[in-house]
């Protein structure tokens, strides 16, 4: 008797925030982990290259997969006419994210997408909201293995970082730990990782590393800092750094709050970050702007209180300075 051909097990493709986040790397892990990582294909993107990134994903595949986007959204117009593309191929559409953006996605023309599951919400990271997808959907997706189950205590340190809770011990290590791994390595290593969260020999010697290198990018932070105070008394506090905006930003607000008089009065950090010229905004909690917003007007966008953007010209404002001192001391002498 001739036996039925075997089940053909779901592959699936994940594009999620990186590569440096803690959030977006373990929120592809999840995936990792839901469908086992040799049918799971990574792939890490920045907020300002996320469309070229999913086409790119999607464009190789000779039959359809499911594609799971997290922790970050798309924006043009021409994705979502991709996504109804693969939708009618037989491809299944995930996406979970928290970002403002997202927030903003109008619910009736996210229905018309077809995805077949989407949360868009701001109540947890973008890693947990995916973990309690993931563990609830079993009618649609079947039963979470265990290995996502073990999952959980990596899932709720990102999400302790992510949102700047800081109250769970291990979460500002594991964000530094990932930012130096990067990408793939740092996913590779979150699929492995234990459930007592013992660290792998490349896992402790990238802390050490991403240690070293973060204190170099707080003490240019420090050496470069420039302050500027609007009419309303908001103080914007301007720095160089080297990677680590976050961790950076957390730094420079401790070392304002040592100072007591000036503790009431709220911040925002602008970070330009010297390693991929991109900006970041952070602010102190009793500042009340929408850094989400602020960042949106320049072409950005993030949360409320942590956000980025790029200005294309940025980079040679500073040579341009210095070159036309040169030219300005060259005529002079």
């Amino acid at each position: 008797m001739k036996r039925p051909p075997a089940k053909k097990e779901q592959t699936a493709v994940v594009v999620s925030h990186g590569p440096f986040c803690l959030d977006g790397v373990a929120a592809a892990a999840c995936v990792g982990r839901f469908y086992g990582e040799s049918r799971v294909t990574p792939v890490f993107a920045h907020p300002s290259d996320v469309d070229s990134v999913i086409e790119e994903a999607t464009r190789t595949s000779k039959e359809p997969q499911d594609l799971w986007i997290s922790d970050i959204t798309w924006k043009d117009q021409k994705t979502e006419t991709l996504f109804k593309g693969l939708v009618r191929q037989g491809w299944r559409i995930f996406w979970i994210d928290h970002h403002t953006i997202a927030l903003e996605k109008d619910v009736n023309e996210m229905e018309a997408l077809g995805l077949t599951g989407w949360v868009a919400s701001n109540r947890f990271s973008a890693a947990r909201l995916l973990y309690d997808y993931l563990i609830s959907a079993e009618a649609l997706l079947g039963k979470a293995p265990a290995s996502l189950k073990r999952f959980e205590k990596v899932v709720m340190l990102a999400d302790d970082n992510d949102r700047w809770v800081h109250k769970l011990r291990g979460s500002r290590e594991l964000a530094l730990t990932v930012a130096a791994l990067g990408g793939t390595v740092a996913y590779r290593e979150l699929l492995h990782l234990d459930t007592d969260l013992r660290y792998s020999p490349r896992m402790e010697e990238a802390y050490r590393t991403a240690s070293r290198e973060l204190s170099d990018s707080t003490a240019l932070a420090m050496r470069t800092r420039l302050e500027k105070t609007t009419d309303d008394g908001l103080r914007i506090v301007a720095v160089l750094c080297k990677g680590y905006t976050s961790e950076v930003a957390e730094a420079l607000r401790q070392a304002m709050t040592k100072n007591s008089d000036r503790n009431a009065a709220p911040a925002i950090f602008l970070l330009y970050n010297l390693e991929d010229q991109r900006i970041s905004l952070r602010r102190t909690p009793d500042c009340e702007v929408d850094l989400a917003g602020l960042a949106g007007r320049f072409g950005g966008g993030g949360h409320p209180a942590a956000a980025g953007f790029e200005l294309p010209e940025a980079p040679g404002y500073l040579q341009n300075y210095l070159a036309d001192r040169l030219k300005r001391a060259l005529k002079e002498g």
